[in-house]
C-alpha cells in the first residue's frame, strides 16, 4: 500500500484499476451534469466519477446545450430549475437536435411531480426527486446505460 497526500492507504492507483479495461478497448462511459447548485453538483460528479464513468459539467441548460452537441455524452443528468435556460428547455432542444436527439436524459428536482411530469412531457427518460439517495441515484444511471 502507498500513502496519499492525505494520509489515506491507497493500494491501487487509478491508472492501475483502469488500465486492463483500457487495454481491452473497453470504453469509458460519458455523462454530462447539468446542475448550477455547487454542492450537488460536486456530490453527482464525485459519486459518478467513483463510480468510474467519465463526467463532464455545465452549470446552466445553455451551457449544458452547447457541452450536449460538442461532446455527445451518452447519458445527461440535469437539474429543472436554473439561470439563463432551464432543463425542461433544454431537454426539448436536444430531443429537436438531429445529432443528440437519442441521449438519454435523467431530471433531479426538488420542485414535486408538476415539474418532473413537464420534464418527462418535453422528453425526459426518467428522474430521480432531491434530496438524492445516491443508490437510487446510481440505479437510474445504470438502467439508462445497461452496459456500464
Amino acid at each position: 500500500m502507498r500513502k496519499t497526500r492525505r494520509g489515506f492507504a491507497a493500494p491501487y492507483s487509478a491508472l492501475s484499476i483502469a488500465r486492463p479495461f483500457l487495454e481491452q478497448g473497453v470504453m469509458t462511459k460519458k455523462v454530462l451534469v447539468v446542475e448550477d447548485h455547487h454542492d450537488t453538483s460536486f456530490l453527482l460528479c464525485r459519486v459518478l466519477k467513483m463510480e468510474g464513468f467519465e463526467v463532464e459539467h455545465a452549470i446552466d441548460g445553455m451551457v449544458g446545450y452547447k457541452a450536449a452537441a460538442a461532446e455527445h455524452p451518452d447519458l445527461i443528468v440535469t437539474d429543472i430549475q436554473m439561470p439563463r435556460m432551464d432543463g425542461i428547455e433544454m431537454i426539448k432542444r436536444i430531443r429537436q437536435s438531429q445529432a443528440i436527439s437519442g441521449t438519454p436524459i435523467i431530471v433531479i428536482s426538488a420542485y414535486g411531480q408538476r415539474r418532473i411530469d413537464d420534464a418527462m412531457q418535453a422528453g425526459a427518460d426518467d428522474f430521480v426527486e432531491k434530496p438524492i439517495d445516491i443508490d437510487r441515484f446510481m440505479e437510474t444511471i445504470r438502467s439508462k446505460l445497461p452496459e456500464a
